[in-house]
This record gives C-alpha cells, structure tokens and sequence, in this order.
C-alpha cells in the first residue's frame, strides 16, 4: 500500500521516539527518523538522518532534506538532561549546549518543516519532560529549555491560529534511559507515578486525528482527561501561564 501521510520524528532511535516511530511505521506513515544513531528497526518505509542535533551547524547541513521531505506532521521529540548541577557550579557552555538540544533545535526544525505542514494542513506535537511545569532541581538546563519549549508551542499556535493544530505534551514518567540518568544523579519519582509507553503513544494518536480548535497550543499530560476537553473547560486551561486571581 502506498504511504499517503508523511511524519518527521526527532530522537526517534530509542526511548519514547522510537515507540513513537514504530507507532507511525505500523499506521504506513512514511517515517523520516532523525537521530545520532540509526533506529534499530527495519521497514522499506522508514528514513533516517543522522544528525547531532546540539551541534547547529550538523542539523543546518541538513536543512535541504529535512524540508525536502514534505512532512504532514512533526512530532518534535528529541532531548537530552545535558548539564546537570546546582547553578553555582554549572558549566555555562555546556548549559547553552543542552539548551540548543532541548529548545532551538525544535524551533529550527520547526522552521524548515513549518511551510509543508501549513500546506497540508499537517499538525506539530513537542513533548517536554521534566521540570516544564514545576521546578527541577539540579536539572535546570533540561528544565528552563522544556518550559521556554512550552510557550514556544502556544506561540505557534497564535501565530498560525486555524491553520495548523500544534500540541506540547508531558509523557510522563516512563521507563527510558532518560528517567534512569535522572535517578542516579539523585532525582526521585514515586514508583507509583510511573507509566506505560502507550499511554504516550495513545495521546499523539488522538491529537494526530483530532481537528476541534480548542485542542489548538494546549500543554496535555499523558495522563490528563483530554477526551473528555471541550471550548469551555479548556479555555484558560493546559497553558503556562500565572494565577490571575488577584483578588486572594
């Protein structure tokens, strides 16, 4: 069967992004991979860049075939915990490394895809991770990038109000080696908190095939009741944003 729909899908050789390949590869989407390593999966559908994407200039050599591509979609994955440390002791450098990774190459990449996506009325879903909706200790490079990540996204979404859907999501704590280098430089998770790769993967599903406008910059937990979201529950909600209530 000829693939009809085409998915561009950052860090997409293990952890989360290649679920979210596989994912798409068992639906017949036409797969571009990006990623330092080579998914360990084989499909005559499946493409793959390599590329470093905390090194700008290795993603911007690259710039030609990522648009080439003519995606439908971008499910803008890729990240990294990069510099960890309190922030009296951080290497800066490698603090503005990570933050390439974890924000500018999603807003690059973006960038070169924006223009197939808005033509073929495509979609853009990023996922964040830890320390986008509350503090991080330690981690702050990872978590000031997927919080910038966060507003970025509702960003677009104004920007491009009706024309495209363009979703951030928080996966969750899932098993991947992310949350493994995370736990041995001390962070902590309640066993109980930890979730399937799936319910990750049934989220990007409904979004990928839900056109309702209220959905439109939303930041949408894995776990969050989002079948349930309408125009009016959602209106002032799943935003970064600060409490407007003055009156307390």
């Amino acid at each position: 069967m000829k693939c009809s729909k085409k998915v561009i899908i950052t860090g997409a050789s293990k952890g989360i992004g290649l679920e979210i390949c596989k994912n798409f590869l068992n639906q017949n989407y036409e797969v571009l991979a990006i990623s330092r390593t080579i998914p360990p999966i084989y499909n005559k559908n499946l493409f793959h860049l390599k590329i470093n994407l905390s090194k700008r200039k290795e993603l911007e050599k690259f710039k030609k075939k990522i648009i080439n591509f003519k995606t439908n979609y971008l499910i803008s994955n890729a990240g990294d915990l990069g510099e960890i440390g309190s922030i009296n002791k951080i290497n800066v450098k490698k603090w503005e490394e990570s933050f390439f990774l974890n924000l500018f190459s999603h807003v690059t990449i973006t960038k070169y895809c924006l223009p197939n996506i808005l033509n073929k009325k495509g979609k853009i879903i990023f996922l964040a991770g830890g320390g986008s909706a509350n503090s991080f200790p330690n981690f702050s490079a990872y978590s000031v990038a997927k919080t910038a990540l966060v507003r970025f996204c509702e960003n677009l979404a104004d920007e491009n109000n009706g024309k495209i859907i363009t979703n951030i999501i928080s996966p969750g704590a899932i098993n991947t080696g992310l949350l493994e280098k995370s736990l041995r430089h001390g962070h902590t998770v309640n066993q109980n908190k930890i979730i399937s790769t799936e319910k990750c993967i049934e989220l990007i599903n409904f979004l990928i095939k839900n056109n309702k406008n209220f959905y439109n910059g939303k930041f949408i937990h894995a776990l969050d009741p989002y079948k349930k979201f309408n125009e009016f529950n959602t209106d002032n909600k799943f935003l970064l944003r600060r409490i407007e209530n003055r009156s307390l």
